[in-house]
């Protein structure tokens, strides 16, 4: 029979499983609750024969020591330190990512790059913008911004950049000093530009090594499997039990939960007000279509990831697994691991998996040249809530239903999807910790 606890947690991704770590490590009475039949939520490694791959170009950034040591001290030295390249293909040529001015210099138009030169040296407007294209266009000028920046947000969000958050950025252009870069080009090492660090850290069978490693931690008769939560009863101020799988009713004194805040409204029993459930309809997910080609040959690129911000490729990015860690991939062999964003009412969405790889593989040969005999396996996989779209003016709605949600003294939401927030690996894991140890009432 399934354990009741006192505390239910609701999904066994990356926000669930540091959760149900924590209260392990405090003692305290949990019970965690998977609708699959595999921990780790969109932090997955899968396997394809002798290939392995994950559900998404993850990686841990050294962000948070104490974070930090806590993964080292669970994997050891299955924890790599990578340095790994990444590019931007645009218009047919390979570019430097995070930018760098001498490649900039070698691989620009000189009429553009004099542009670009003469947008960043001149004085900006102070203030912030609203939306990512005001933001982006006041910090690199508009040629940089549209060519870099404004094209690819479009197609990963699936939205125009105006429509954007600047949150989209999710820290990852800190540090991104286009001022900088075009004043190296002017003085040529006069002054040092300051990039994104390309170095992380990686596990050496895959990201999903992290969640398998929270998950040994777990006692296996505290997780259920398959238990997809289907209803939230509440008595107006409290969450009293929640229905699984249509049927079943589990009993809890508190919930923590990381379900999509959308999806937590619309399992209200009994509902929330109108108003309540009509910002909820308007929060939207993107999800991720991954096409997997394994390929006779031991490397496709020599980057970890390319990035794709012309409209006439279907994919945003490239990463290749083996270049993360040798064990990806046979010797002689590696992977390519494509992403497709889309929403549920997409084409892409519902493309059969052979149409997918005719439509893919056309693009793929435009980047550098590979032929389908060389292709040893092939696959799909689709990922449905992989992120929230982070439009402006959301924070208000979002707000609103964090709001209303917090109104169950004993619901407790974590998570990118439950909060609605674009947040990495080290934020989910820092703030699992921090919930349960609030929950507990100890100092962390």
């Amino acid at each position: 029979m399934p354990h009741v606890a006192d505390i239910q947690i609701l999904g066994g991704g990356p926000a669930g499983l540091s959760a149900a770590y924590h209260a392990e490590k405090l003692g305290l009475d949990y019970a965690l609750l998977e609708s699959s039949a595999q921990l780790g939520g969109n932090c997955r490694t899968m396997r394809l024969g002798d290939f392995r791959f994950d559900t998404g170009a993850h990686r841990l950034h050294d962000k948070d020591p104490e974070v930090t040591a806590e993964i080292r001290s669970l994997l050891g030295d299955d924890l790599l330190e990578v340095h790994a390249p990444s590019e931007i293909f645009s218009d047919g040529r390979f570019f430097a990512f995070p930018l760098r001015p001498l490649n900039l210099a070698r691989q620009l138009n000189p009429a553009i790059l004099m542009r670009i030169i003469a947008e960043n040296l001149w004085p900006k407007p102070r203030g912030s913008s609203a939306d990512f294209a005001g933001y982006a266009t006041s910090q690199y000028g508009r040629t940089l911004a549209d060519r870099f920046l404004l094209s690819y947000s479009a197609k990963l969000w699936g939205e125009d950049p105006s429509q954007l958050s600047t949150d989209v950025a999710g820290g990852r252009l800190k540090g991104l000093d286009l001022a900088s870069v075009a004043r190296d080009l002017l003085f040529r090492g006069r002054r040092k530009a300051r990039h994104l660090d390309g170095s992380f850290l990686y596990p050496s069978l895959g990201f999903g090594m992290i969640a398998e490693c929270l998950a040994a931690r777990l006692e296996p008769e505290r997780i259920q499997f398959n238990s997809k939560v289907t209803g939230l009863i509440h008595d107006g101020g409290r969450i009293v039990r929640l229905e699984v799988n249509g049927a079943r009713d589990i009993e809890g004194r508190r919930f923590v939960n990381t379900l999509p805040i959308s999806l937590s409204v619309r399992l209200l029993s009994p509902p929330p007000p109108a108003e309540v459930l009509a910002a909820a309809e308007s929060i939207r997910y993107r999800n991720l279509v991954l096409c997997v080609f394994c390929i006779d040959r031991p490397y496709f690129s020599p980057n970890a990831s390319i990035y794709f911000p012309d409209e006439a490729f279907p994919f945003t990015r490239l990463y290749e697994p083996k270049r993360r860690s040798h064990h990806m991939a046979p010797e002689g062999q590696t992977a390519i691991v494509l992403e497709l964003p889309c929403f549920s009412g997409d084409p892409i969405w519902g493309m059969p998996a052979e149409e997918l790889r005719e439509t893919v593989f056309a693009a793929l040969k435009k980047v550098g040249p590979i032929s389908s005999g060389e292709v040893v396996d092939f696959t799909t996989l689709r990922l449905p809530f992989a992120y929230p779209v982070l439009q402006t003016g959301l924070d208000r709605t979002v707000s609103q239903l964090v709001d209303y949600l917090g109104t169950f003294r004993n619901l407790h939401l974590t998570g990118r999807s439950s909060l609605f927030r674009y947040l990495h690996f080290h934020d989910l894991f820092r703030d699992g910790r921090e919930l349960v140890a609030g929950i507990a009432n100890v100092d962390v």
